[in-house]
């Protein structure tokens, strides 16, 4: 992956709702983001990097069904060699405003894939193996490598280095549809995340 090309990937603005899922017991830090420091995701390293180099980061689906696959809210999420038949949890959707003025698009071929020498496949594959909080390949398994930081958690720090609000990639379970990754501590002046109840009382907001 050629990671040198993220600086010179073309940004877009985005306006429109997108969707968050999480659990009923988190409805009151519904946009927290301290957590996803420390916590290994698709596109950031969390613990696996040095305590000053950590950042934020927030997920969102295109709609509700992308959302729950996403966090295995329909048919659970499989650890590595097992198989989780039923949702542990239940998720609450939030349908969060999102305006920004800086967004790379990791789903188009031409300007982003292609710079950056990755295919669908590689920003939609394992990165739970490579070793986080989810567990991964250790020297007893019968595959012992690769481990360490994935490509794409690689890519997601280096996006955020370039200052980058955020961006757009391909779900990894529903492979025609999208979702919005967000780095909170690069908004600009003007950018923000709104959630508001039914009545249009702003719930959450960053910032």
């Amino acid at each position: 992956m050629n990671l040198a090309a993220c600086a010179a990937l073309p940004k877009t603005p985005e306006n429109k709702v997108w969707y968050r899922l999480i659990e009923p017991h988190h409805l009151g830090t519904a946009l927290s983001s301290a957590h996803t420091k420390d916590r290994p995701s698709r596109y950031n390293p969390g613990d696996l990097l040095p305590e000053s180099d950590r950042f934020s980061i927030l997920y969102f689906a295109e709609n509700q069904n992308v959302g729950l696959f996403e966090v295995g809210g329909l048919l659970g999420t499989p650890a590595l060699g097992q198989h989780v038949p039923h949702p542990r949890l239940s998720h609450v959707a939030l349908n969060v405003r999102i305006i920004l003025s800086n967004v790379a698009d990791l789903t188009d071929v031409a300007t982003a894939q292609n710079p950056l020498e990755t295919t669908a496949q590689e920003l939609t594959g394992d990165w739970r193996g490579y070793g986080s909080f989810y567990g991964g390949r250790t020297r007893l398994s019968s595959v012992s490598a690769p481990t360490g930081t994935a490509p794409t958690q690689a890519l997601g720090r280096a996006l955020f280095l370039t200052r980058t609000e955020g961006f757009r990639t391909i779900s990894a379970k529903v492979t025609d549809c999208q979702v919005l990754a967000v780095f909170p501590e690069n908004l600009l002046p003007g950018s923000s995340l709104t959630f508001a109840d039914p009545s249009g009382k702003i719930v959450h907001r960053i910032p």
